[in-house]
């Protein structure tokens, strides 16, 4: 099938669009078009544009007094739809609120998007869970944490390639000391099955993940305030870790075969 003009047009305002929604993080819930225009890289006219048309089909809301956007209902409403139709979330949930009980940890469930990772599920049985902040819908940066690393390690040498530039770019400052870590983490992963990282003061978090057919890699993690050693804390996890994977999996194949 070729192309014409219109369409590839047409393709490249639907990407920009969905950068647009992209740009709407916790703590940024209520961006102006300079802003997004900042955290997006698009031009200021083509975000005036799109953000207009963002509004008229109900995917945003415009404060005409605050001159900025906020997201509407109905992403909320998209978001519903996608996590209850989840396969692979209403067959691990069980499995995972079976393991964070009785192990007393949290555990989450997530997938990649762009150098994000996002939580389909977090469950906070750990001590001090009154403290875990980390909510379904969450996004936590791909290079810092442990189910980024372990995601990075499912990519085959293009893949990493490709995104590898945007790491470095989203944390260019940081970069010379992050990208040996990464790499480490990487083959350790590849070989271990699991990746252990503790990039928040107090807490130390392990993922393994998870290749399914017909669906995006997903990552399963445990995690824990405490005042333990990283090796520590993932000598005694990493067990139930692979051991909860292999579970979901096993269970995953059975229902689907």
């Amino acid at each position: 099938m070729t192309f014409q003009p219109s369409q590839a047009t047409d393709n490249r305002s639907l990407v920009r669009g969905l950068e647009i929604l992209r740009a709407f993080k916790p703590g940024l819930s209520f961006l102006t078009n300079g802003e997004i225009a900042e955290r997006t890289g698009l031009p200021r006219s083509t975000v005036s544009r799109l953000t207009g048309t963002l509004v008229r089909s109900g995917f945003l809301l415009h404060d005409a007094e605050m001159g900025g956007y906020r997201l509407s209902a109905t992403v909320v409403g998209m978001s519903h739809v996608m996590l209850s139709g989840s396969f692979v979330l209403k067959e691990a949930l069980p499995l995972m609120h079976g393991v964070g009980r009785q192990m007393r940890v949290n555990v989450g469930l997530a997938v990649a998007d762009h150098d994000d990772m996002i939580y389909l599920e977090n469950l906070p049985f750990g001590p001090k869970a009154t403290l875990r902040k980390v909510v379904v819908g969450q996004r936590v940066p791909m290079a810092l944490t442990a189910l980024g690393r372990a995601y990075l390690s499912t990519l085959d040498q293009g893949a990493l390639a490709d995104i590898l530039p945007q790491l470095k770019t989203r944390h260019r400052r940081d970069w010379d000391k992050l990208y040996p870590q990464i790499l480490v983490d990487l083959k350790f992963t590849q070989v271990q099955g699991y990746c252990a990282v503790a990039w928040q003061p107090g807490v130390v978090s392990i993922a393994s993940p998870m290749a399914i057919a017909n669906e995006p890699v997903h990552l399963v993690n445990m995690s824990l305030y405490t005042d333990d050693s990283l090796e520590r804390v993932s000598h005694v996890l990493s067990p139930a870790l692979l051991r909860l994977r292999d579970a979901i999996l096993a269970r995953l194949a059975k229902v689907s075969g």
